[in-house]
């Protein structure tokens, strides 16, 4: 199953990536929904094929299509994408042509059927430049004809495909054309949010308009802040887009220290050019965001954490050499471990050592005594501290069920509980050996 349009910014190529902080959030939770709010091509949401989704975009005719996709009208489209095909051969410009000036018709678009506008939709896609959705300021679809020698018009078999996942009984897949405000209004504890919004360019030598209106930097200032919401209600955020300074310095700056968002960055090939010789390479960059206040990094092993507050500055900043340290899997797991850092205030959010933490980080003893008196000095943890404090063996559902009682938050995934009764569970533990270690 692969996108049935070209669009402009799809992930083929950093794919990879993008499920690997996805495969990490759901490890441990069967029960989420996979919200996608810029939906396009759908690149991510095909490859990962979600059992439950809520999909979005503004894009009033891709959304149409992919509702038409999901019907029960599935083979009505196919045959008239068959039918644009074979006009298509007969006489590309001019059967391009008049079918792209159907929106330039009186009563557009209620004087044609859900099923004729997607066949155009999908038609057009498959046959323009560059498969490049572009409207004028009227609405109206003005991307010229692509020179291609054989497009695939009509790709029936991934068509039927689609569509039986999207209309499989067992799956709960929801359709939207909605802003991006309503769509991640949607999201609750423990589901997998991907936002990918049309990419920024600092020097405006960049595509955004997909719509009558394109997406400014005014705009992501506000979309960070509807992510911020989101992530406080327990949400897992992955977010990509153009590695600008601007982009980076936003999702890396938070005065009061209670959203993290872990950076990656890398180089990619821009695709929005009819020659692949002349496709420039770029900068991508792929934000994870997690609530760095109470609750409590995923960050378990408190002598990984002591490895990253002694390390040189560098590590911080390389993944690779960050996962040599402290013997993890993948960049995921580091971005754990730098939360806790930041929960610590051993780090900023732009991953650079607080005096705090250069004025310990040479002594090891000093930096666990740090670590300990912050932790009793945190209600939480001293709770729990105190709690097993006789036995020293300490309970996880007796901690899962206090965390309940103390929030009073009913709607607080298994998977959620579970992640924050197991750090508490191991940095009390931490707690309870540094007290051994101090008698000696």
């Amino acid at each position: 199953m692969k996108p049935f349009v070209k669009w402009a910014g799809g992930k083929r190529q950093i794919l990879g990536r993008i499920q690997e902080f996805i495969k990490d959030s759901i490890a441990d939770n069967e029960n989420y929904t996979y919200i996608e709010p810029f939906l396009g091509g759908g690149a991510v949401f095909f490859d990962l094929a979600p059992r439950k989704a809520i999909i979005s975009d503004l894009n009033d005719d891709l959304i149409n299509a992919y509702k038409v996709i999901q019907s029960n009208e599935i083979e009505s489209l196919i045959a008239l994408l068959d039918e644009h095909a074979k006009a298509y051969f007969d006489d590309p410009d001019g059967y391009y042509y008049e079918v792209r000036a159907w929106d330039r018709e009186t009563g557009w678009p209620s004087n044609h059927t859900d099923v004729e506008r997607a066949a155009r939709m999908i038609f057009l896609n498959r046959t323009c430049y560059n498969g490049l959705y572009r409207v004028n300021l009227k609405g109206q679809f003005n991307t010229p004809i692509g020179r291609y020698k054989n497009p695939t018009i009509c790709d029936r078999d991934n068509l039927r495909e689609i569509h039986e996942y999207l209309s499989a009984k067992e799956n709960d897949i929801r359709i939207f054309s909605n802003s991006y405000e309503i769509t991640l209004a949607k999201a609750k504890d423990g589901d997998v949010i991907y936002i990918d919004p049309p990419y920024d360019y600092e020097d405006d030598d960049g595509f955004t308009k997909y719509q009558m209106t394109g997406f400014e930097f005014e705009d992501f200032v506000k979309l960070k802040k509807e992510c911020d919401k989101t992530i406080n209600r327990g949400a897992f955020d992955i977010i990509s887009n153009n590695a600008t300074q601007r982009v980076i310095e936003l999702f890396e700056q938070d005065p009061n220290y209670k959203i993290f968002y872990d950076v990656s960055k890398f180089t990619t090939l821009r695709s929005i050019n009819c020659l692949g010789s002349e496709r420039k390479t770029g900068r991508e960059a792929i934000f994870w965001g997690m609530n760095n206040n109470i609750p409590f990094p995923q960050a378990n092993d408190m002598t990984k954490i002591i490895k990253l507050v002694m390390a040189d500055e560098e590590v911080l900043n390389d993944k690779d050499k960050a996962m040599e340290l402290i013997q993890v899997g993948t960049s995921r797991q580091v971005a754990y471990y730098l939360s806790a850092l930041l929960f610590l205030k051993y780090i900023t959010h732009d991953k650079k050592f607080t005096e705090l933490a250069k004025s310990i980080k040479t002594n090891e003893m000093e930096v666990k005594k740090n670590i300990h008196s912050q932790l009793l000095n945190n209600d939480t943890f001293k709770k729990y501290y105190l709690m097993f404090f006789d036995s020293k063996k300490i309970d996880v559902g007796v901690i899962k069920k206090s965390l309940l009682e103390d929030t009073g938050n009913k709607k607080l995934s298994e998977s959620t509980l579970n992640r924050r009764a197991s750090t508490i569970k191991a940095w009390v533990e931490w707690m309870y050996n540094f007290d051994e270690e101090l008698k000696y």
